[in-house]
């Protein structure tokens, strides 16, 4: 476990504790901060990965690095920079770092995922010493890897340039060795750099307003509310937490490989509740892999905190106190606690499958409180290339898929994976003029559901063609299993990929790098649907005649999969309630 740095503490003034109106004022501005740090990175950035996906997470820390108030973006972000922040400042030293600095870090193991995602911090000083840190973690289009992407990496060089803690700013003054030796590791230099100093200007904004709130309220005081703020997630934690059953769960499930082996990567999780506490263990998952699906520890506990946040405090605005009776077990040298070297590229889909499966246990402690597995992936694609004038670009979208039933309603529609908040997929207008790719097709994939009393919803099909020779890497996960249903709900569609579609010599693949797809070639994308919740014989037949009318599903799968008759043709569709009846009662016999 990464130690805390040990940080100088602030003479607080010796006022009462604050009072609660005033806490809650408080807490809006730390909250308001980060929403505008958030529109200060977006604003400032270089590409649409950060500006259109919406690919980082930013927030505000008090000096032990606890979370205060965390701005919109990749929630499976949040509880990594904890651990950053922490790891920076020890390794440079509290006492080394002077106000006006801002630190970067690009070290997997430290950031919690792979080089890409680089994390920039910047302590927050009150007469002299450290009250906080502003910090923001954003993936970068290229830093030195391989490829732009890659998911046949087996050690953490072949991922990119790794800095463990560098002043990129030293006592205000941007230092431009840093900055040229960023500049010198990347194919995109200018994007790169761009969205460094979007980031340094994200943090030092959010310093100045935290100093002003110092200002005007006293270190002592804002010092106390930020402490009563964290008690305050820490009580609807374990009132929520105490509230369910005790006892331990596991559930098992899989990737489909490791990025380099064709085999299935074996996962597993366990939670233990014990009175007002929750433990998860990832004890019994692969150990770590040779391809880059090995998850760094941050990550590992962020996927952990996301679910847990949701499941028992999703009303409420995070902050390290919902995660105090949180502990996480993942034995050291397993893929959800690798040791260096181990690459880590792809290092999010084991911890996002982890998360699901997570739900799949909470589906038997508070079936209320869950939902039926997602289709499970981002539909992730990257592609890069040469532009007539030689210049090098590259680009990639991700895709919604469909979410799980839960136990009273349909799942959503083609929304992003649960991990990935805030992010947004690239438009098809966006893709067409950064890139030179043309979108053919963007449509939900009919019957991609799993069928249930309460349906999953439909993952997307989008297909696109090259308008120049393209270098792809695919990053699709997913497709050997397809997302489960709950209480007797069905499994849905698993994801798909297809190259070169339509071609003769088109091939169906999940994870590649470096494929070479010609101009004029196709790349189909289908993304999984989301698992269904109860018997689909207890469907209402209302709701499948409006599903078929919809497109969403077929007039085969109505009868197939539900048991409704449904006569007629397209525009006049019509339920035969007598035949329905009869089929229903005919399959809940046998």
């Amino acid at each position: 476990m990464l130690k805390s740095a040990t940080v100088p503490a602030i003479a607080s003034s010796p006022s009462a504790r604050p009072d609660p109106i005033t806490v809650e004022v408080i807490r809006s501005f730390y909250q308001s901060t980060a929403r505008q740090m958030r529109n200060t990175l977006v604003r400032a950035s270089f590409n649409p990965i950060i500006y259109e996906m919406i690919d980082f997470s930013l927030g505000i820390y008090n000096r032990d690095a606890e979370l205060i108030a965390e701005g919109p973006g990749i929630p499976f972000f949040m509880g990594t920079l904890t651990f950053t922040i922490r790891q920076v400042v020890e390794y440079l030293g509290v006492e080394n770092i002077e106000e006006g600095d801002v630190l970067l870090s690009t070290y997997p193991y430290w950031v919690g995922s792979h080089s890409q995602d680089a994390a920039v911090i910047r302590p927050i000083f009150v007469a002299g010493k450290i009250f906080g840190y502003t910090a923001v973690k954003a993936h970068w289009m290229d830093l030195g890897a391989k490829d732009i992407y890659a998911t046949d990496t087996t050690d953490i060089w072949q991922e990119g340039l790794q800095l463990f803690g560098v002043k990129v700013m030293k006592r205000g003054k941007l230092d431009r060795e840093i900055v040229d030796i960023v500049r010198a590791n990347t194919r995109m230099p200018d994007s790169v750099v761009g969205d460094l100093t979007a980031q340094i200007s994200c943090c030092n904004y959010g310093a100045q307003r935290i100093g002003e709130l110092v200002k005007k309220y006293g270190a002592g005081t804002v010092e106390q509310a930020a402490i009563q703020i964290l008690d305050h997630g820490e009580r609807v934690a374990r009132q929520a937490i105490a509230a369910m059953p005790d006892g331990e769960w596991s559930v098992e499930s899989s990737m489909d490989n490791d990025g380099i082996g064709q085999d299935s990567v074996p996962l597993k999780a366990t939670i233990r509740i014990s009175g007002d506490e929750i433990t998860v263990d990832t004890t019994g998952s692969a150990p770590q892999q040779v391809g880059p699906v090995n998850s760094p520890f941050p990550s590992t506990v962020s996927a952990v905190r996301l679910v847990m946040k949701m499941i028992i405090g999703p009303n409420y605005d995070a902050n390290e106190g919902f995660f105090r009776p949180l502990r996480v077990i993942s034995p050291e040298g397993s893929i959800f606690n690798p040791k260096a070297p181990a690459p880590v590229f792809l290092y999010g889909w084991a911890a996002m499958i982890m998360g699901e499966s997570l739900f799949r246990i909470v589906a038997q402690i508070a079936p209320e409180k869950s939902v039926a597995r997602s289709g499970g992936d981002l539909g992730g694609v990257m592609f890069s290339g040469h532009l007539a004038d030689g210049s090098y670009f590259a680009g990639g979208a991700d895709e919604g898929c469909g979410q799980g039933a839960s136990q009273d309603r349909d799942g959503e529609n083609a929304l992003i994976l649960y991990s990935l908040g805030e992010s947004s997929n690239v438009p098809a207008e966006i893709m067409e003029e950064r890139w030179p790719v043309l979108v053919e097709k963007y449509e939900l994939w009919q019957d991609s559901a799993g069928a249930g009393k309460f349906r999953g919803g439909l993952g997307v099909r989008k297909q696109w063609k090259a308008l120049i020779d393209l270098k792809l890497i695919g990053t699709i996960e997913q497709t050997k299993s397809p997302a489960w249903g709950v209480d007797g709900g069905a499994d849905a569609l698993p994801n798909d990929m297809l190259i070169s579609a339509g071609l003769p010599h088109e091939r169906r693949i999940g994870k590649v790098s470096g494929w070479a797809l010609p101009a004029g070639e196709r790349l189909l994308i289908q993304t999984g649907g989301g698992g269904g919740w109860g018997n689909p014989l207890d469907r209402d037949p209302a709701l499948v005649l409006k599903d078929v009318i919809g497109g969403y599903v077929s007039l085969e799968s109505s009868q197939r999969d539900y048991g409704v008759v449904i006569t007629g043709a397209e525009g006049s569709y019509a339920l035969d309630m007598a035949a329905t009846e009869a089929t229903r009662r005919q399959r809940k016999a046998a």
